[in-house]
């Protein structure tokens, strides 16, 4: 099986490191498929607030499918390795370097014996954020689209970073602190960096939980069940929770494929 986009997805090892990602796109996706250089619809511009929801979620869906996508892609390479583990065979030295880069990539420490209870434990955050619940947060985050945030960072989910420059101060931030919500040179690097956040921070490791519940028990991944793990990305907890399944439901996001 070759996996020739993933690989070179992966051995940018310089690149990789990097916090900027928008190369990636560029060196792993045909032209066609580069979703870069779109340019974000003036939102704040509409008067019908129902063509102003449709237009929001057709605009962001396709950078959600294709950054799942690529997840998808790295899940199946890890699966297509799991019986060669298990059967205690020798891996290429390919693979075991993707294998590596996808353990720093998804912040996990590199096995010294790549085991299958290791393997797993690398699939529990290798794995699809539904698209429901991503629409969802994108609009609650940025207010359909119209926060200065997104119009001026590509930022849609609110993602903060801690070094000075690195993002646009907020304009209510309490005095004391230094944060910044987080400047991305695209669309997709904004999303790229809200799914890895939540596939790799400790603090969603219940929602990874619950998504590998569903999968082990072969359930569909759905956004309503996969946001009760986002009670820590506010501060407002649970109502959060409520919040984002409420929008899941009203805007019948289940509606879209998952993937």
């Amino acid at each position: 099986m070759k996996f020739t986009a993933l690989t070179l997805f992966l051995t940018l090892s310089a690149e990789f490191a990097s916090d900027s990602l928008a190369s990636h796109e560029a060196a792993v996706l045909p032209a066609s498929m580069t979703l870069s250089s779109v340019v974000i619809p003036d939102f704040a511009s509409y008067t019908n607030v129902q063509q102003k929801k449709l237009d929001f979620f057709s605009f962001m869906l396709p950078h959600i499918r294709a950054e799942n996508s690529k997840i998808l892609e790295q899940r199946e390479f890890l699966l297509h390795l799991l019986p060669e583990i298990q059967s205690n065979q020798v891996l290429d030295k390919s693979d075991l370097e993707i294998v590596a880069a996808l353990y720093q990539r998804y912040k996990l420490p590199a096995p010294k014996v790549l085991n299958t209870s290791a393997l797993k434990e690398l699939l529990n955050r290798v794995d699809l954020l539904p698209a429901s619940m991503v629409l969802a947060q994108s609009a609650n985050e940025s207010g359909w689209g119209t926060s200065r945030f997104a119009r001026q960072a590509n930022n849609f989910f609110g993602i903060w970073c801690f070094k000075a420059g690195c993002g646009l101060p907020p304009r209510n931030r309490d005095v004391g602190l230094t944060h910044e919500v987080a400047k991305y040179k695209s669309v997709p690097d904004g999303v790229r960096a809200y799914m890895l956040v939540l596939n790799t921070h400790k603090a969603y490791e219940p929602l990874r939980g619950i998504r590998a519940s569903q999968r082990n028990q072969n359930h569909p991944i759905t956004g309503e069940a996969i946001a009760k793990g986002l009670k820590p990305y506010s501060e407002r907890g649970d109502s959060y929770v409520r919040d984002i399944q409420q929008l899941i439901r009203v805007n019948n996001l289940s509606s879209f494929t998952e993937a």
